[in-house]
């Protein structure tokens, strides 16, 4: 069974900001991983564009 948390504006950095909490948990799962800054990015945009429709 999965707990969410909700993240607090201190513990967002630029990457994970403006996302909504999931997707900042994600993000910060997958730079904990390893992953490219920038394919980091491309997830971040992606998620605020699918957000605003």
């Amino acid at each position: 069974m999965a707990i969410k948390q909700r993240l607090v504006d201190e513990d967002r950095d630029e990457l994970t900001k403006d996302v909504d909490d999931l997707d900042a948990a994600y993000i910060q799962l997958l730079k904990d991983q390893g992953i490219d800054q920038d394919l980091l990015e491309q997830f971040r945009d992606l998620s605020l564009e699918t957000n605003d429709k």
